[in-house]
């Protein structure tokens, strides 16, 4: 596997609920739904878009934002794509950035 790939969706009360997969290769649907896509190959953020705002392709910063939710299957990927992960604290930020302002925003937990 190569690529790790997360969709957000808005349930009719309002809520987000969100979808991950792993897989091989990116394939139009992906590119055209999906908010995050990671490439553990080339350690590359391909695509970041959250909360209707693009966010900056920091491989790091978005890895360890991520990490505390799934950290056995990055280190997974990691592993099959020839490198390791240093575990993450447990003080790691909950907020993602966002190109439009310094301030961070919470996306993850509405």
């Amino acid at each position: 596997m190569r690529y790790f790939i997360i969709t957000y969706y808005t349930k009719p009360d309002g809520r987000i609920d969100e979808e991950t997969q792993v897989s091989t290769r990116i394939r139009p649907r992906d590119v055209q739904c999906a908010n995050v896509i990671l490439d553990f190959k080339t350690q590359r953020v391909e695509k970041a878009w959250v909360n209707g705002q693009s966010m900056p392709r920091d491989w790091e910063r978005i890895v360890t934002y991520y990490m505390q939710h799934y950290q056995s299957t990055f280190q997974q990927l990691a592993q099959e794509n020839g490198y390791e992960f240093e575990l993450i604290s447990a003080a790691t930020s909950d907020t993602m950035p966002t190109d439009k302002s310094p301030d961070l925003i919470d996306s993850h937990t509405q």
